[in-house]
């Protein structure tokens, strides 16, 4: 804008100097409307920065992470002037995941008509964000005035962790475990008390063929629920590492790991109660029994927060005892743990559960973690791969790959 300034000085004081040199009324004229100018324009600025209107619209407020999603700015002139130039200041996503602040961007808008800016990306971590116009300025025709357009429109996108299916054949209890009541109650679903409308996620193997044909809709066996025969999944997403984005991969995963168990579980017919942290020295219990559950856990985890360093799943444990009654299977994920906490974790639940799994969504297992596990004989470690968590999953489950 100085650059402008300048040469609007430089043309003020030509004009100044041709009036003197040339007494006419054609010099005069000209400093007239060159001394005018600046002002009608100002005038101009005004008038289409009150009347111009921003808004911020996203395709969905609601998205899974690394699913490609637009949100558009639309600007609309309401004055018979055209709009331009306007520098924007923006947050916005790109096509590799990253949510990019303090974008500029420089647009216009003809009078009397409205124009989109789409950007289209994805985000790649979980959490809610927040996207929009940071600051919109409009500049008068010479550059030399400007408005700052007060409203500044933002959208706030909630990304939910992937959603994660196991295979069908996949076991939920180790084949190692002497437990036949929890292997039964978890592998065998056949019998069930009732059934309802087929849900988007619900198995093949589920359905009522003979009675969907009558009812001419798809109609899902509700298998019965054993309260009694429950698993609880510790979640811990303690900060480890001084990189933010260690922190973000490892958090994912503990997320993504417990919702596809928890699913697991409610299709097994039975129920999963989670226990984790919604804010620093906090526990909270959520029991999943059923579809809708599972979804409300999905809004859950996508805005967990990645707590402070000092308190693991250990200090989950506590909480999570409450619920124990002596033959249920406990999940622990957590970024991170070594063998003196996790010889802790088993000093306190005991004889109340069944089996242990451990899974590490950060730290491979050090050698005193695994001393401790394998003490604890009914207990198992497992590293998950961020970037694939469902075929760690899978290999957990399968005999001979833990």
């Amino acid at each position: 804008m100085a650059k402008y300034r300048i040469l609007y000085a430089l043309l003020f004081i030509s004009s100044v100097a041709f009036a003197l040199s040339y007494e006419s009324r054609l010099s005069f004229i000209l400093l007239v409307s060159v001394t005018a100018l600046p002002v009608v324009t100002l005038i101009l600025l005004i008038l289409s920065g009150l009347l111009l209107k921003l808004e911020v619209l996203p395709d969905t407020v609601f998205v899974s992470k690394r699913q490609t999603f637009g949100v558009a700015v639309r600007v609309t002139n309401r004055f018979i002037v055209p709009v331009s130039p306007m520098l924007i200041t923006c947050t916005f996503h790109d096509e590799d995941g990253n949510v990019i602040a303090g974008r500029k961007l420089v647009l216009s808008a003809n009078a009397l008509r409205q124009s989109e800016y789409v950007f289209r990306g994805n985000i790649r971590y979980r959490g809610e964000y927040i996207l929009g116009v940071e600051d919109a300025t409009v500049y008068d025709l010479l550059r030399i005035f400007r408005f700052r357009v007060r409203k500044k429109p933002t959208c706030t996108i909630t990304v939910t962790p992937r959603r994660i299916q196991l295979d069908e054949a996949a076991s939920i209890c180790t084949d190692d475990y002497d437990s036949d009541i929890t292997k039964i109650s978890f592998m065998d679903s056949s019998s069930f008390s009732s059934v309802r409308p087929y849900e988007d996620g619900d198995l093949l193997k589920r359905v009522h063929w003979k009675l969907s044909a009558k009812q001419d809709e798809l109609m899902v066996k509700q298998p019965e629920q054993n309260l009694g025969s429950s698993a609880l999944i510790i979640t811990d997403m303690h900060s480890f590492s001084p990189e933010a984005e260690d922190d973000l991969r490892a958090a994912d995963a503990a997320a993504e790991t417990a919702l596809a168990l928890t699913r697991k579980i409610i299709e097994d017919g039975r129920t999963a109660v989670n226990v984790f942290r919604p804010q620093d020295g906090v526990a909270d219990v959520f029991s999943a029994a059923r579809a809708e559950d599972h979804e409300h856990l999905v809004t859950v985890f996508a805005v967990l927060p990645i707590t402070e360093r000092g308190a693991g799943a250990e200090a989950l444990v506590p909480k999570a005892a409450e619920w124990l009654t002596g033959s249920e299977p406990l999940f622990i994920i957590t970024p991170e743990t070594d063998g003196e906490l996790f010889a802790s974790v088993v000093r306190e639940v005991g004889d109340a559960c069944g089996e242990i799994r451990l899974y590490l969504t950060a730290a491979q297992p050090d050698q005193k973690l695994i001393t401790e596990v394998q003490a604890a004989k009914n207990a198992s470690v497992y590293r998950i791969d961020p970037e694939d968590v469902a075929i760690s999953l899978r290999n957990s489950f399968s005999p001979g790959l833990r």
